[in-house]
């Protein structure tokens, strides 16, 4: 018998659901940024997608995993298909989000002044953080046998990586030199991401954010937009491994 995985059943209304909150969030978060003036209407366009997946996601993904916790047992006796098919949860979990993502996308095109070419490259770095982060959010879920803390610590992690380059000044007090940290912390933010893609975004030396991080003191550079995506999807990489293992364990067989 093959494995089977109770999935969320993504209906038409499940998918519309999912559309209407994303595109509501991200309205919330596109006119906040508007307001604040960190870019033109296309980079804050951009940046509140990228918030709305990691907001989003790791939800989709944590919930996904309640539905799966009547058939733990079965895949603990079958570890190699169980990451298949873990993988092909992971999947289903994120088709409404994938949908927004798309619409959003096109949706940017028609009324923002981006080109196709940078639409494109923002579609692939959504994509990527949408499994990404789903898989944090996974993770999350089993480790605490909870849907909410599961999601809850996807947002934490979102939150340190974001909120890493504003720590920099505390840790400027302790060293003498903090260039050597720079790039890699920068590498590590989902957000920057979006200021490659978009060249003329130099979100540190906006008014609102200048005095807020000492990085624009010191040499650096928005590192391409594919090492971003492929530092989160490493980061996704290592919690989507870690929740395979604690279900070949057997460990965790109940979540809330």
């Amino acid at each position: 018998m093959d494995t089977v995985i109770e999935t969320k059943q993504y209906n038409r209304k499940t998918i519309v659901v999912c559309i209407g909150i994303a595109s509501f969030l991200h309205l919330l978060i596109y006119q906040l940024l508007t307001h604040a003036k960190l870019g033109s209407s296309a980079e804050c366009f951009a940046l509140a997608q990228v918030f709305v997946v990691l907001l989003v996601s790791p939800y989709l993904a944590a919930s996904s995993m309640s539905k799966s916790a009547a058939s733990a047992q079965h895949l603990a006796l079958t570890p190699i298909s169980s990451g298949k098919s873990l993988l092909i949860q992971l999947a289903i979990s994120q088709i409404s989000l994938l949908c927004w993502v798309f619409l959003s996308t096109i949706l940017a095109v028609f009324v923002t002044d981006v080109s196709i070419g940078k639409a494109l490259q923002m579609l692939a770095v959504l994509v990527f953080y949408s499994f990404s982060t789903g898989a944090v959010g996974m993770w999350g879920a089993r480790l605490f046998k909870d849907v909410i803390f599961g999601a809850e610590l996807a947002y934490g992690l979102s939150g340190i990586l974001i909120g890493s380059v504003f720590l920099l000044t505390p840790f400027g007090r302790y060293i003498n030199n903090i260039q050597p940290i720079i790039q890699p912390v920068l590498h590590l933010n989902p957000l920057i991401a979006v200021c490659n893609i978009f060249d003329g975004l130099d979100i540190f030396r906006n008014p609102l954010l200048y005095h807020k991080t000492p990085i624009t003191d010191y040499d650096f550079s928005y590192p391409p937009w594919y090492l971003n995506a492929f530092w989160q999807f490493t980061i996704g990489g290592c919690c989507f491994l870690w929740t395979w293992y604690m279900i070949k364990s057997n460990k965790y067989t109940s979540i809330q």
